[in-house]
């Protein structure tokens, strides 16, 4: 078994949520050629990614719970076993319809992939001890978004749509065999009452009677959007409404989510001298102004590639420099809630992502102006809520105290 809280457990958890954006993000530059493959439309292929995202919010209210009940490792072991089972069904899917339903059950499935390893890091550490640790999580995730499309455009280009997800289900089956053999259970005390729903519901009030906690939830859940929209628009930008291939989108997307590095060194360096108020407040103003000018530009005519990759690239670093804070700042009170705490944050923001993404498939126009909007106001509803919320918050308990 690997050692709680060491660098080796902390890639493995690293990789486990990785998988939520590898089955997410490698099929991306596919959409387009799935359209003729299955003889849908853009809209219903862009389906297979809202409900994904949907199904991954919604599942989350219950995985916190299952592993406050249960234990990390059997919520993770049976989340992996069918994590692996539908990505093959996503492989084989005949039809739209089918994949559709397929990818609820992988959505379902990675939500306790994703949401576990946040309450594991809990249990070993708190404050900013687990925000540096979540950090370096981080890291690893941040290689997902960069590495998975590239990868998916090389896969279609070489054996179609179906080789990505049939890699997925190799990493699946991959990650379940090391939680198997490797992974310690870290939770102290199994609570056998999580799953009460009179529990339920009292841990969650307990978490949103918190204003500091509903303002770190919102902060991620309008930084998720933007993050998102760009998922659900980018690809039929830069294929259709740019006219570039696959292959060239791709790379654009791995350039913009190199900003997830820049901004993960930026925390990891600087969250210990400003605290996670300070990198929270910080990162916030970055979304703000890396969404507007990316409206801006898209407004104002600009049809080149760079006029979004560039505000996303910073988009992104200042994701990755609010995020983990705001996730370490919100379930840092909860100790003993961190599951039921962790799965009622995440469903608050897969649920406002999921209904931006499904919004930016329907509103596009062959241009990036929706997804660019869509960007911009995700950017500006972080920053209120990071001001109204945490920044005041604290201040009010600092005059208080």
């Amino acid at each position: 078994m690997l050692s709680p809280g060491g660098l080796a457990m902390t890639l493995l958890l690293g990789a486990l949520v990785a998988s939520a954006p590898l089955a997410m993000d490698i099929y991306l530059p596919s959409m387009p050629a799935m359209t003729r493959a299955l003889g849908a439309t853009a809209g219903e292929v862009q389906l297979t990614l809202s409900v994904y995202m949907f199904g991954w919010g919604a599942a989350q209210l219950l995985a916190g719970p299952l592993s406050d009940r249960f234990g990390r490792r059997p919520a993770l072991i049976g989340g992996l076993a069918l994590f692996t089972a539908a990505s093959v069904a996503c492989a084989l899917a005949p039809g739209t319809a089918a994949l559709v339903v397929a990818r609820f059950f992988q959505a379902i499935a990675v939500a306790t992939v994703a949401v576990v390893p946040r309450a594991v890091v809990r249990d070993l550490h708190a404050g900013e001890r687990a925000a540096h640790m979540l950090s370096t999580m981080m890291l690893v995730l941040g290689v997902m978004p960069v590495a998975a499309p590239v990868l998916g455009a090389e896969l279609h280009l070489a054996f179609g749509w179906r080789a990505s997800f049939a890699v997925v289900a190799a990493y699946g089956a991959a990650l379940l065999a090391l939680v198997h053999f490797a992974l310690p259970e870290t939770l102290a005390d199994r609570d056998p009452d999580a799953l009460a729903p009179p529990v339920v519901l009292r841990n969650w009030r307990r978490a949103l009677a918190s204003r500091r906690y509903v303002g770190y939830a919102l902060a991620i859940a309008a930084a998720m959007s933007g993050l998102f929209a760009f998922l659900a628009g980018s690809a039929f930008v830069f294929v259709e409404g740019m006219g570039r291939g696959e292959r060239a989108y791709s790379l654009y997307f791995a350039l913009v989510m190199l900003g997830t590095f820049v901004g993960t060194a930026i925390a990891r360096r600087a969250t210990r001298r400003l605290g996670i108020v300070g990198m929270v407040r910080m990162g916030s103003l970055a979304l703000l102004a890396s969404g507007g000018a990316m409206a801006l530009l898209a407004w104002l005519g600009a049809a080149h590639p760079l006029a979004v990759v560039v505000p996303m690239f910073v988009f992104m670093a200042a994701y990755m420099c609010m995020v983990p804070q705001a996730t370490a700042g919100a379930l840092t009170p909860f100790p003993e809630i961190a599951g039921s705490a962790a799965s009622l944050m995440s469903f608050v923001q897969f649920g406002v992502a999921s209904a931006t993404a499904l919004a930016v498939g329907i509103a596009f126009d062959g241009t990036s102006r929706p997804m660019a909007s869509a960007i911009a106001l995700a950017g500006l509803a972080a920053f209120v809520a990071t001001q109204l919320l945490v920044v005041r918050g604290r201040d009010r308990a600092r005059a208080q105290g």
